[in-house]
C-alpha cells in the first residue's frame, strides 16, 4: 500500500509527536496482550471450563481499561503526570488487578494467569524507576497473596490451600527479583542518560572550539580559512568581487600594558560586538589573532568595502570605553583587499596586510585600498 496513504492513519491513530507515539504504541501492545487474553479466556468459556458471567465481567473490564489508558495518552493527558508519562506504573498496577481476577475465575487454568503478571511485571522493566519496581513488585505480591488466601479461604476445593500455598512462595520469589532487575536496569540507563548528556556537551563544546575564537564568540583563523574557500566556490559561478579586510586595533599593547589585559580582553569583545552588528548575512568576521581581525565581504567592491569600513569606524568611535578606563577612545587601521578570479586568497589577505600596514605608517585609524 502507498506510504502516502497508510502515513495519515498512522498519524491518526498514534499522533504526531515523536514521545508520544513510543508511548500509545505501548499502549496498543498492552492493549493487544489483553485482547488475546479475553480471546483465551472465552475460549475456555466455550470449552466449558470458565464460567461466562464472570468472564464477561473480566473482559469489560480489562479491555475496557486498554481503551481508557489509550485515550488518555493518545490525547495527550498523560503530560501531566511528568514523572511517568507513559503511566507505566499504573497500567502495571491495573495488570496486577486484572490478573488477580482473572485467577479467581480462570478455574484450572489460573495458573497460566501468572504468566500474563510476570509479563505485565517485565513490560516496565525498561520504563519504571527503582522505586516505581519496587513499589510494584510489592503490590504484586501483596495483592496475589490476599487473592490466594481468599480463594483458598472461600472455595478450599477448588483452591487447595497447600498448592495455593507453594504457588504463592513460588511467584512471591520471582516478583522482587523482576522488581530488583528493573531497578537495575533504570539505574543503568539514568546513568547512561547522564553520559549522553555530557559527552553532546563534550562534543558541542569541541565544535565550538574548533570553529569559535573563545574569548570574542567570532569564528576562529581554521573556521574563516574554511569560509573562505567555501565562498571562493562561490566567486567562481557568480562571477562578483570579494572583499578582504585585515583590521588591526590601534595602540593595543599601550591598552593592554596600560589597563591591565582584563581591560584588553574588554576591548576586544567590544570591538566585535560593534563590528559584527554592522555586518550583512552573508558577511563573515573572524579573530584572525591577537588584535587583528579578518572581515569578507562577498559580492563586494572595493569601495563598497571601503563604506562599510568606515561606517564601522564611526559606530566605533561612538561606542564608550568609559566603564574600562576614563577617556579610553579605541580606533582601528584597516586595509582592503579584493579578490578577483584568478587571485589567491592568501595573496589577496597578503595584499590586505600590507595595505593595513600602510594604514599604520600614515598615522592610523584610517582605511588603506589596496
Amino acid at each position: 500500500m502507498n506510504r502516502a496513504v497508510v502515513s495519515p492513519w498512522v498519524d491518526a491513530l498514534l499522533g504526531a509527536d515523536r514521545n508520544q507515539r513510543v508511548r500509545v504504541t505501548q499502549s496498543l501492545v498492552a492493549s493487544s496482550l489483553y485482547l488475546g487474553f479475553s480471546a483465551i479466556v472465552w475460549l475456555g468459556v466455550a470449552m466449558g471450563v470458565i464460567d461466562s458471567l464472570p468472564a464477561a465481567g473480566l473482559t469489560v473490564a480489562v479491555l475496557g481499561a486498554s481503551v481508557v489508558f489509550y485515550a488518555v495518552i493518545r490525547t495527550g493527558q498523560n503530560l501531566r503526570f511528568t514523572g511517568d508519562p507513559a503511566l507505566t506504573e499504573a497500567q502495571g498496577l491495573y495488570c496486577v488487578m486484572a490478573c488477580c481476577a482473572a485467577y479467581l475465575v480462570a478455574g484450572p487454568i489460573r495458573g497460566a494467569m501468572l504468566i500474563l503478571l510476570l509479563t505485565g511485571q517485565f513490560f516496565g522493566v525498561f520504563s519504571l524507576t527503582p522505586a516505581q519496581a519496587r513499589r510494584t513488585a510489592a503490590v504484586a505480591v501483596l495483592a496475589l497473596g490476599l487473592t490466594m488466601g481468599w480463594g483458598a479461604y472461600s472455595d478450599p476445593v477448588r483452591f487447595p490451600p497447600q498448592v495455593e500455598l507453594l504457588t504463592f512462595l513460588l511467584v512471591a520469589m520471582v516478583l522482587p527479583t523482576i522488581g530488583w532487575l528493573a531497578g537495575k536496569l533504570s539505574a543503568m540507563r539514568a546513568k547512561l542518560r547522564v553520559q549522553k548528556a555530557q559527552l553532546e556537551g563534550a562534543l558541542t563544546q569541541n565544535r565550538l572550539l574548533a570553529t569559535q575564537d573563545e574569548l570574542t564568540g567570532l569564528s576562529n583563523r581554521r573556521h574563516m580559512t574554511a569560509l573562505m574557500m567555501a565562498e571562493r566556490a562561490r566567486q567562481h559561478r557568480s562571477r562578483s568581487p570579494i572583499s578582504m579586510v585585515l583590521m588591526d586595533i590601534d595602540h593595543f599593547k599601550r591598552i593592554n600594558d596600560g589597563c591591565g589585559h582584563q581591560a584588553g580582553d574588554q576591548v576586544l569583545q567590544i570591538f566585535a560586538d560593534v563590528i559584527t552588528h554592522g555586518l550583512r548575512a552573508g558577511d563573515a568576521l573572524a579573530r584572525w589573532g591577537g588584535e587583528e581581525f579578518l572581515l569578507m565581504l562577498p559580492n563586494t567592491s572595493a569601495d563598497d568595502a571601503l563604506v562599510c569600513v568606515e561606517r564601522m569606524r564611526g559606530q566605533l568611535a561612538a561606542r564608550s570605553f568609559e566603564h574600562i578606563e576614563p577617556r579610553l577612545a579605541v580606533t582601528f587601521s584597516a586595509g582592503i583587499g579584493v579578490c578577483d578570479l584568478e587571485d589567491r586568497m592568501d595573496a589577496i589577505i597578503d595584499r590586505a596586510d600590507r595595505a593595513m600596514y600602510r594604514a599604520k605608517t600614515a598615522g592610523r585609524n584610517r582605511t588603506v585600498v589596496a
